[in-house]
């Protein structure tokens, strides 16, 4: 699952390298998910599309029902008093947990050094395992990046 999967390109990606996995991207803007939809739905079996808010992930899921869970580029919220929007505060963790049930992960990839700190901590307060960390993700060992389309254009 991808929360705030914009017009679809990584969820997209993910749905054809790996064909015989369920994969569901959220998105609460409408014009921008009817976008994504043009591009994937009809094409990709495993591939479904929900209009709606990431507060409402029990509303839509039953526990244990998906096991990873990616936050691409989220909107980081600077102003400090907008921290509980933020998809990675332990308010938004904690209903991922409940959605896991005791098996998921998070992958998590941002371009702001403040969110990431924030994230960091949110993480281990909220006793999150933490693996794979890496300042400059591209330049690491890690294997297996499917790339955004915004990572794309910000890489290039």
């Amino acid at each position: 699952m991808e929360i705030g999967c914009g017009k679809g390109g990584f969820i997209r990606k993910n749905a054809e390298a790996y064909p015989h996995i369920n994969f569901v991207g959220i998105e609460r803007n409408l014009s921008v998910v009817a976008v994504a939809a043009r591009r994937t739905t009809e094409e990709l079996p495993n591939l479904a599309l929900v209009w709606d808010d990431a507060k409402k992930l029990s509303d839509f899921f039953e526990v244990g029902e998906f096991q990873r869970l990616y936050l691409n580029f989220s909107d980081p919220w600077p102003k400090k008093r907008q921290y509980k929007r933020r998809l990675t505060y332990r308010g938004y963790l904690q209903s991922y947990r409940e959605a896991f049930g005791d098996k998921g992960e998070i992958f998590f990839k941002t371009d702001n050094r403040n969110l990431f700190e924030f994230s960091l901590n949110e993480f281990c307060a909220d006793n999150w395992k933490l693996s794979n960390i890496s300042l400059d993700l591209h330049n690491s060992d890690y294997e297996g990046n499917i790339m955004t389309e915004y990572e794309e254009k910000f890489s290039a």
